[in-house]
């Protein structure tokens, strides 16, 4: 873990009023595998909001081409750069279940990807 990464691990501490660092983690661990059974027990047509934060400086991402892998299933995108020079990809798609979930899983594999998030918002389960 980095000495930044540390930082925002207590000042999250801090303000959620945990009472240790372990804590948070816990939590955080918690949140993602609600996040990954949700992905996990999907089914069928559904459609996906999915966002993805990444390293601009030095490239080395490799964002463009998994989106022109799953362009057939991408009905929708916004890129916008955030305040600390990072990129951001929103990206919507409409798809079967098993196609959003190797999409998503093959986006948080990049390297220089910081965050994927992911929202099932039609469709499914």
């Amino acid at each position: 873990m980095t000495d930044q990464d540390l930082e925002e691990l207590e000042f999250l501490q801090a303000q959620g009023k945990f009472s240790n660092r372990s804590e948070v983690v816990r939590h955080a661990v918690q949140s993602l595998m609600i996040e990954h059974l949700n992905v996990e027990i999907a089914q069928g047509e559904i459609t996906a909001v999915i966002t993805a934060v990444y390293y601009k400086k030095g490239q080395g991402h490799n964002i463009s081409s998994v989106q022109h892998k799953y362009r057939e299933f991408i009905i929708a995108t916004i890129h916008a750069h955030t305040t600390d020079g990072h990129c951001t990809e929103v990206m919507i798609l409409t798809t079967g279940a098993e196609t959003v979930r190797s999409f998503f899983k093959e986006l948080r594999s990049q390297k220089k990807v910081m965050k994927v998030d992911i929202s099932l918002v039609g469709g499914g389960k």
